[in-house]
């Protein structure tokens, strides 16, 4: 499956690295639509991470992340932030984290099915 605006160099260049092949699908594709409707480039600071990645930073190993259905994209400044939210709103993401340089976006059926945060690690 190919994507018009993601590519596995946006992925290998993530922290950690991962490939798109690690992502949902599903995921990938609202995710697509999300940077449509953002009308800006979408630079992935983290996407798909391992439990133990995840443990090891002291987490629980649950992310939305470890699944491939979880993202945090790079967004430093207010307007950047402002169209992010406004493609990830209109490509149907409902569960949004939002922190200094960078918003969380999943779309993890499992989860509380519409909640925003704030966060500054």
């Amino acid at each position: 499956m190919s994507f018009r605006f993601f590519s596995d160099w946006d992925f290998e260049n993530a922290n950690p690295p991962c490939r798109i092949t690690d992502m949902d699908p599903g995921f990938l594709h609202r995710l697509d639509v999300a940077r449509h409707h953002a009308g800006i480039p979408l630079i992935l600071n983290s996407a798909y991470r391992t439990v133990e990645h995840e443990k090891s930073r002291g987490r629980s190993g649950t992310s939305s992340h470890t699944l491939g259905k979880a993202v945090d994209i790079r967004a430093t400044n207010s307007r950047q932030r402002f169209l992010i939210l406004t493609g990830l709103l209109k490509a149907g993401f409902h569960r949004i984290g939002i922190a200094k340089n960078n918003i969380h976006a999943d779309y993890d059926e499992a989860k509380d099915p519409a909640v925003v945060w704030t966060y500054y690690p």
